[in-house]
């Protein structure tokens, strides 16, 4: 979550951030401002199960809901993942960046990114950063 704070620095005061998690009442006040989030600044928490509308996520994750040996299918959890990032920045056209919330949601980052055509940030992306701190890569092209 302190991830956060970054992006908010990286699109300006004028764009928001779409937290994109499991279940948007898992991230109280109390757990926000305990990593050190502003509640005031500009961010948007949406769940995936929320409103039911990403079953394959629910099918995993949910007791109440998987069966005694969960399976999901990849291609339908693309689907209604993308379903549901794309409702969540209709309904919050300021949206200028995602941060994937949920471990399980990684391997969509790219589906997301490209569906949406924002910069989608997660876990990944904070540890490709701190790695590239300490191993760089060649660098080619012009300074």
């Amino acid at each position: 979550m302190k991830l956060l704070r970054l992006i908010q620095q990286v699109i300006g005061p004028k764009k928001a951030v779409g937290i994109f998690c499991g279940q948007a009442s898992s991230l109280s006040d109390a757990h926000l401002t305990n990593v050190g989030i502003d509640l005031n600044s500009n961010f948007h928490v949406k769940g995936a199960i929320d409103e039911n509308d990403c079953s394959q996520f629910m099918a995993l994750w949910r007791e109440d809901y998987r069966k005694d040996i969960p399976e999901a299918s990849y291609k339908l959890a693309e689907k209604e993942i993308l379903i549901s990032c794309k409702d969540f920045v209709k309904k919050h056209p300021d949206i200028g960046a995602i941060m994937l919330e949920c471990t399980g949601f990684q391997s969509f980052a790219k589906s997301i990114q490209r569906e949406l055509d924002l910069p989608v940030y997660s876990w990944s992306t904070l540890l490709d950063y701190a790695y590239s701190a300490v191993v760089h890569r060649d660098f080619y092209g012009h300074v």
